[in-house]
């Protein structure tokens, strides 16, 4: 019994410490600056992106997305590697004030960079503007996706701030398989 309760505080202790890579370079804007991602800006005279650092999540730099027409969408993104047909936790804080719209689109193509299929996920103003909001969703990769591209785009008149964007595997996963592992050292004590 003392053995079976030592494991479980050795497996508890090690799944504590298991720290699980966010594919998403820079999402936290600690750098200062953009680096890390690709910024697409149609209307530079009535659109921008930059890091701010006076309207804060955390009070560390954040993105700053500003639109003073309704014309195109302005965009940032970055692409890396990914699992096919695994689940992945996207996440963020974010806030939108006056009539900003914005959203994320999940884009996936195979190892040869084939496009294979898109997933676009609507981020709607908070009810109070100037209120920051935690989102969070999972989603799937298809079959045969090797590369993916997280795009952040925003449109309308108004701000969309952003910090802490991450995109992890599924952490319930890791835990599965961690209890997998204490039960079947079960059998040997």
């Amino acid at each position: 019994m003392m053995k079976r309760m030592i494991l479980m505080l050795a497996v508890g202790w090690v799944m504590s410490g298991v720290v699980v890579a966010n594919l998403v370079t820079n999402g936290d804007f600690n750098t200062g600056d953009l680096s890390g991602w690709w910024t697409w800006v149609p209307d530079t005279a009535n659109q921008s992106i930059a890091i701010e650092t006076d309207y804060t999540y955390d009070g560390t730099p954040n993105v700053k997305m500003w639109s003073a027409t309704d014309g195109s969408w302005q965009e940032m993104g970055q692409s890396f590697a990914c699992e096919a047909e695994k689940e992945y936790v996207l996440s963020l804080v974010y806030n939108a004030t006056e009539w900003a719209g914005g959203g994320i689109n999940l884009k996936y193509w195979d190892a040869d960079w084939n496009y294979l299929d898109y997933q676009w996920i609507s981020l709607l103003n908070p009810p109070n503007s100037g209120e920051w909001l935690t989102f969070a969703q999972s989603f799937t990769t298809p079959a045969g996706a090797a590369n993916m591209e997280v795009k952040v785009s925003m449109g309308g008149w108004g701000t969309l701030y952003m910090d802490n964007i991450s995109i992890v595997p599924e952490p319930a996963s890791l835990l599965v398989l961690g209890l997998g592992g204490l039960f079947l050292s079960r059998g040997r004590f």
